[in-house]
């Protein structure tokens, strides 16, 4: 059986396109454990899920992969979330997502009603909202008390860690949910995701250039968060004209990490399932207990 470090691909079939290379490339053994942990909850639960983890960690590709499981019983509705979103027009939204499977004649009125048609088919209708620290005060809550009252609406709500514990200010009915973090790319991970921006049109490195050294310094800089494995890294042909020499790559990424000394380490070493609850003083959301489901 493979090792923790190995990369872990959902589909055994080769992959067709450079897209689906790089979402697999971001599956490990770890995120492959918490997609599954998600799908158990969302087919017998019914508390609000939270997808949560730092900006560039790979959520919203997380969510990606989900939907491309394509449950037979299960429909998506993907929001991404703004401050002028509201109620409406999230009910808009799943009116959209449920009209051309199953009911063609749909509309906003009669949106409950299609809930209950859901129900009796044994399916599900999954709202993920991307991006939900941008959500107006309160629209959680709102979100989460409509769920309660159609049994059939999942609900998943993507969170950087600094945005849940704001959240809890204004949306308390976030205690009652579960969370789910995503873990860091290990070292060994990195190289492999390193490996797959090498294939990329003005890639940041030349494949020929990857080793222990490389794939260590980038590592230590980026802590195995692959957004900032592309931010941080330029593309060749602007970070070295003329030029696709190791020790100039090597020197600029050192100087990278230069910059970067004061970031905290983010700790992924918690995988199990984790209630939300409000913030402690001098505790943070990582060290809460998990709790089993």
């Amino acid at each position: 059986m493979a090792g923790n470090d190995t990369v872990t691909y959902l589909m055994k079939k080769p992959l067709a396109d450079q897209k689906n290379r790089g979402l697999q490339s971001l599956i490990t053994q770890e995120r492959t454990r918490k997609l599954e942990l998600l799908i158990h909850l969302l087919a017998n639960s019914r508390q609000a899920l939270v997808v949560c983890g730092p900006e560039g960690i790979g959520k919203s590709t997380f969510l990606t992969v989900l939907q491309a499981r394509k449950i037979d019983s299960w429909l998506y509705c993907p929001v991404k979330g703004t401050v002028k979103l509201s109620i409406e027009t999230i009910q808009k939204q799943l009116v959209q997502a449920i009209k051309p499977d199953n009911l063609p004649n749909l509309t906003l009125n009669t949106l409950s009603g299609a809930f209950r048609g859901l129900e009796k088919q044994h399916k599900k209708i999954i709202l993920m909202i991307d991006e939900a620290g941008k959500l107006a005060p309160g629209l959680i809550n709102t979100l989460i008390d409509y769920a309660a009252k159609n049994p059939v609406l999942r609900l998943v709500f993507v969170l950087t860690n600094d945005e849940l514990d704001d959240k809890y200010n204004s949306d308390n009915a976030l205690d009652a949910g579960l969370l789910i973090e995503i873990p860091p790319l290990s070292e060994q991970q990195c190289g492999k995701f390193l490996q797959h921006l090498a294939t990329k049109s003005r890639a940041p490195v030349a494949f020929n250039e990857i080793d222990d050294t490389l794939i260590a310094a980038v590592y230590l800089e980026t802590q195995g968060i692959p957004g900032l494995m592309v931010v941080k890294l330029p593309p060749l042909d602007e970070a070295i004209p003329g030029n696709h020499s190791l020790g100039i790559l090597v020197t600029a990424v050192l100087g990278l990490i230069a910059l970067a000394l004061g970031t905290q380490w983010f700790s992924a070493s918690e995988y199990n399932l984790k209630r939300i609850s409000a913030p402690v003083v001098e505790q943070s959301v990582g060290n809460k207990s998990g709790e089993n489901q």
